[in-house]
């Protein structure tokens, strides 16, 4: 039998006019956030370039190709420029709450139930609950604060999380009075941090509080019109079905279902998260593309199959088209459900361009469907393009829709399906019965690669952007997501999809499906859990920066042009892809290079909330890290979303040394994290036990990890390379100095036995005296140390008791550097550290400058702010 020789398969077609809209559409979005604010000219721009569009038209002028591109370009930048200004900066309403709370303060909040409650469990503080609440009023008390008391009309959307549960029958849609300390939503200043405040600016929130106890927290009730209920009704089914899985599913199942269900993943345990991740498949807890596809083709499959069984509907009427409008409802439907949130608005929307486009028989091009949608999200919601799962999703599917016609090229012509009438005709029966055994097996074969290969696609598509958002990449992606996908999309979300319409008319067979559909989730956790336990399954890599993303992009581009093309074309593609490889390779060495090799040294004190960390790069490429402290909960470390995302985006894959001062939770807390990712050399301690259990199993990882640990004592020399030297000037138990004013015969400030460490690098000095009392610092101002210094570090994130100007008038500093968060419970830090500026001091500080550094270079000393508006 003679077969056709394959021919190569040609580059999928791009409609060049709708790349060009989207791309330049897309550039003036990210450009209104370098230019602010947009300038008053653009709207006249705008107008004048569309009525010289449309004077071009009418007189029916014929220009060059490419100048008509250009006049596009420009007209969809200015569009993309002006959109932006829809998200640029905080509402401007008088009456938005934003414009009423400008510090933290205490108020009495009158309002709605927005969205669902979601609990989240913590093991070191209990369950705590967040409620989305929409404001219609609010109380200010009177009493020290000096802005007017009484009761203001407010609009905007807060956030407040509860401590514990709220009452029973508060529903979305509910009115409630509750008792919360609020304040403007703010971030973690330092590079590489994820921007928490613009996350919840692009839900509209930015105000966000705290209730104390239930207590605080009361339902109104009221009337409510036909229409308040109308409105969140979506919301109440989304609430029907998290009340009925927490009834009848135990974790993990019932916080995955969640996530599948209903697009809350506040409720899966933080350890199955991370088995998700590991294995590189948390994308599937995600409502997704995959999720409305999905859904889409059931939808239209059932419409079908139903349609189908007319005769005369089959002979009169487009009945695959009747189909896709029918699921147009059920799919809206399931995205109120879903949450309506960003990654669900942007899956709606991709399911829909591609439904539209058959209805009106439009090219099946899936690039420009692909265009079409992000097209459409970015003019309904420009700050999409700003989110991580905006980036990821569409550069996931860019890269399937890329290598599908290739992939198709290839099963078509590999895999063997039944035997022709020809082949059956064959004098050969052995022949024949040998092709009807082996095409199964071959068929089986062939999609098994074209699931690796389609996920193997999306990975590489992805990678450059996960390093830069997440720098976390995993290597066993496509086998784990070839085993897990089909358990989760195709049984445990089908299930569940059919157990949520039965809750309300059968809630017994509801709980039945949703058993079953349980089965699916649990084994594809345990294949998540083995994936992720395998050596080298994460990949924890620096920050890629902007050049470096175009040049891997470049070299994808390449690569796979390289498949489509040949002759000359191809010798070009490949071209690409070396050049652009030799000058990503050429660019990590010199930077490298550049900073193994560099003279100066820079100091960064992080902003890390309450707590400390300080980053030293000296001369020589080494990095020391003083303490890794700051918040900590069971779905946040400051040292997994802070701490390692900034070492990471300074290209620091190592660290040489990390010192811990004294063995407290706001000194320790994210250490586990960076020794496991960061390996140090050695850790050195106070020599102090520590009554924490966290602390005693920091120094277990250290054991198990090989790292040594040291103990720093007095006039010991901890670092010299060069001119940079680090020593430490006091460290561990000394004279009894009781806490001020403790009780004769109390117990020694623990704070006391902080390592105080002094570095000297180009000419200059830095002290670090952890977190010693006012006492411990004038005992050492009269024992003749060498205490001075261009830079301190405020003692104890500059506490009132810290505060000692004996020990300031000793040291003599030129900047005074504060590590505190913004709402500490401890009111730190104290004015009187503020107050040295009349002495010529500069003070900065973490929780009003964010990031602080300073340069030295040559003798001189330049201070640096990051901070995040």
């Amino acid at each position: 039998m003679s077969r056709v020789p394959p021919c190569r398969p040609g580059l999928p077609f791009v409609s060049p006019e709708l790349f060009i809209a989207a791309f330049f559409f897309a550039a003036g979005i990210c450009s209104a956030q370098v230019q602010d604010p947009v300038p008053s000219f653009l709207h006249y721009g705008i107008l004048l370039l569309l009525a010289f569009l449309l004077v071009l038209h009418k007189l029916r002028l014929k220009f060059h190709k490419a100048f008509c591109r250009f006049i596009l370009a420009l007209l969809f930048f200015l569009l993309g420029l002006h959109n932006a200004a829809t998200f640029s900066g905080p509402p401007t309403n008088p009456s938005h709450i934003y414009n009423l709370v400008d510090r933290q303060q205490t108020l009495l909040l009158e309002g709605t139930l927005h969205e669902y409650p979601a609990v989240l469990d913590d093991s070191s503080t209990g369950p705590k609950t967040r409620l989305l609440v929409a404001v219609k009023r609010i109380y200010r008390p009177g009493g020290v604060d000096p802005a007017p008391q009484g009761f203001f009309n407010a609009s905007g959307l807060v956030l407040l999380t509860l401590k514990g549960t709220v009452p029973q029958g508060l529903i979305p849609g509910s009115a409630l009075l509750a008792r919360a300390n609020v304040s403007r939503v703010s971030t973690y200043s330092t590079p590489g941090a994820f921007n928490y405040k613009k996350h919840l600016a692009s839900r509209n929130i930015f105000i966000r509080g705290w209730i104390r106890s239930p207590g605080n927290l009361a339902q109104l009730y009221r009337a409510g019109s036909p229409a308040l209920s109308l409105r969140y009704l979506p919301e109440r089914i989304r609430h029907g079905i998290a009340v009925f899985l927490d009834r009848t599913l135990s974790q993990p199942a019932r916080g995955l279902y969640k996530a599948i269900l209903i697009g809350d993943r506040s409720d899966v345990p933080s350890d199955v998260l991370e088995n998700f991740t590991g294995a590189g498949c948390i994308h599937i807890l995600a409502i997704s593309g995959m999720h409305m596809g999905l859904l889409a083709l059931l939808m239209i499959g059932l419409a079908t199959w139903a349609l189908k069984r007319s005769e005369w509907l089959l002979l009169h009427a487009p009945v695959l088209k009747i189909a896709a409008a029918a699921a147009l409802l059920p799919l809206l439907c399931y995205s109120l459900i879903a949450g309506f949130n960003i990654p669900v608005q942007r899956a709606l929307f991709m399911t829909l361009v591609f439904i539209v486009a058959t209805l009106f028989d439009m090219p099946r091009n899936i690039i420009n469907h692909i265009l079409l949608a992000a097209l459409l999200i970015l003019a309904w919601k420009p700050e999409s393009i700003l989110a991580a799962s905006f980036q990821l999703s569409f550069a996931a599917v860019f890269a399937i829709a890329i290598i599908y016609p290739l992939l198709s090229h290839f099963l078509l012509e590999k895999v063997a399906f039944a035997p022709s009438p020809a082949q059956l005709a064959d004098p050969v029966p052995e022949s024949v019965a040998a092709s009807v055994f082996t095409a199964p097996a071959s068929f089986f074969l062939k999609w098994l690669t074209a699931g690796i290969v389609f996920t193997g696609a999306a990975m590489l598509g992805t990678f450059p952007l996960l390093l830069f958002h997440f720098n976390r990449f995993s290597p066993v992606a496509p086998i784990s997501n070839l085993l897990v996908e089909p358990l989760i999309c195709f049984w445990a979300l089908v299930t569940g999809l059919v157990a949520s319409l039965c809750i309300p008319l059968l809630p017994a067979l509801a709980k039945i499906l949703f058993a079953a559909g349980s089965w699916g989730l649990l084994l594809a956790e345990r294949i998540c859990a083995f994936f992720a336990s395998l050596p080298r399954s994460s990949l924890w890599l620096p920050t890629l920066s902007s050049v470096e993303i175009l040049l891997v992009y470049c070299i994808l581009a390449g690569t796979v042009s390289s498949l489509y093309l040949s002759g000359g074309k191809r010798r070009q593609a490949m071209g690409l892809t070396l050049v652009s490889l030799f000058s990503l390779v050429a660019a990590v060495t010199a930077s490298t290079v550049a900073r193994q090799t560099s003279g100066s040294a820079t100091i960064t004190f992080l902003d890390v909330g309450h707590g400390s960390s300080t980053l030293l790069q000296l001369p020589g490429g080494k990095n020391i890290l003083i303490d890794g402290g700051g918040s900590e909960s069971d779905r946040f470390n400051i040292g997994e979303r802070v701490i390692g995302p900034f070492l990471w985006h300074r290209k620091i894959r190592r660290l040489d040394a990390v010192v811990l001062t004294h063995p407290h939770a706001d000194h320790f807390n994210g250490l586990p994290f960076i020794l496991a990712r960061f390996h140090p050399r050695v850790v050195w301690l106070n020599g102090g036990r520590g009554q924490d259990r966290k602390y005693r199993e920091l120094l277990e990882l250290a054991g198990q990890m090989g790292i040594e640990t040291r103990v720093a004592r007095a006039g010991s020399i901890l670092l010299q390379n060069g001119t940079s030297r680090i020593s430490c000037i006091s460290s561990g138990p000394g004279p009894p100095l009781p806490a001020k004013g403790a009780r004769p015969g109390a117990s020694p400030n623990p704070n006391d036995h902080s390592i105080i460490l002094r570095l000297d690098t180009g000419g200059r000095s830095f002290l670090f005296p952890g977190d010693i009392s006012a006492a411990k610092a004038e005992m050492l101002s009269g024992a003749g140390l060498a205490l001075q210094a261009d830079v301190l570090l405020a003692p104890h994130h500059g506490s009132a008791g810290s505060m000692s100007r004996k020990f300031i008038e000793t040291v003599a500093p030129r900047y005074v550097a504060i590590s505190a968060g913004r709402s500490s419970r401890y009111d730190f830090p104290a004015q009187s550290f503020y107050d040295l500026r009349h002495d010529g001091i500069e003070v900065l500080s973490t929780n009003r400058d964010g990031t602080i550094s300073f340069s030295v270079k040559n003798g001189t000393i330049t201070p640096g702010r990051y901070q995040v508006n």
